[in-house]
């Protein structure tokens, strides 16, 4: 399958940098987007009025609610799991696929992956990770996310000779931070819906923490997105490529 239009809309995260939270500079990875046109992804390729949601870290027990969530407004989304976590909860990573989520690979045990050397990262994060998925689901994901955004320019060539594409995010919900009551729950919806755009890829999270707020932001949001006219799609789908290997 051919990617949509490679590389043509502009490559870049909406929400802002926060500062003092050890986050990858959104200049590196718009960089990033530039150096690899068609590879490494910030957004989709063009101006369709649609929205990838994606979440990371998972999957965990909450992840279940979040799939009933998802069904109940029937809609789609791409889930970055640790190798770790999917071999913790098989049947969830099943049922995931089964109801036609796309599955995706965030590393083994969510390393900053730029810190570790690139043979490193393929041997002991990205090959393992495909490995369990291969295992679990019979086939291994084509789309990678680095855990915080973080990827050497020599890994991402690493994760090009194996044929898979690295995705960042336009929209950070800031979930993460939300989740541990540095803010309130109406937080991770306004920041959705603020930042809303066509094609937009939306970062956030399963595991790696209580998501309780997360699920019911999505509950909150994802019809009013509906309301403005746009469609929930898969990362795959958005960047018209497949979706596994």
């Amino acid at each position: 399958m051919a990617v949509l239009n490679a590389g043509a809309a502009e490559q870049k995260i909406r929400t802002p940098y926060l500062d003092g939270w050890d986050q990858v500079p959104l200049k590196e990875m718009e960089r990033q987007a530039a150096a690899f046109p068609g590879q490494y992804w910030i957004a989709g390729p063009g101006e369709r009025k649609q929205i990838a949601l994606t979440f990371d870290d998972g999957p965990t027990e909450q992840t279940s609610e979040l799939l009933q969530v998802l069904e109940k407004h029937n809609i789609h989304a791409t889930f970055f799991w640790l190798g770790k976590q999917a071999e913790q909860f098989p049947e969830i990573v099943k049922a995931a696929a089964a109801a036609g989520h796309t599955i995706g690979n965030h590393s083994y045990d969510h390393p900053y992956s730029s810190k570790i050397s690139t043979e490193v990262f393929t041997q002991q994060q990205f090959a393992p990770t495909q490995k369990v998925f291969q295992s679990i689901l019979g086939f291994a994901p084509t789309l990678f996310r680095p855990p915080y955004g973080d990827l050497s320019d020599a890994e991402m060539l690493s994760l090009q000779k194996n044929k898979m594409h690295a995705i960042s995010w336009s929209i950070d919900t800031r979930d993460w931070l939300v989740a541990w009551k540095k803010g309130q729950p109406s937080e991770i919806e306004k920041t959705v819906l603020d930042y809303a755009h066509p094609e937009a890829i939306v970062l956030m999270h399963d595991g790696g923490g209580p998501r309780q707020r997360t699920i019911n932001a999505a509950d909150a949001f994802i019809p009013k997105l509906k309301q403005q006219g746009y469609e929930f799609v898969t990362v795959d789908k958005l960047l018209g490529v497949a979706g596994k290997q």
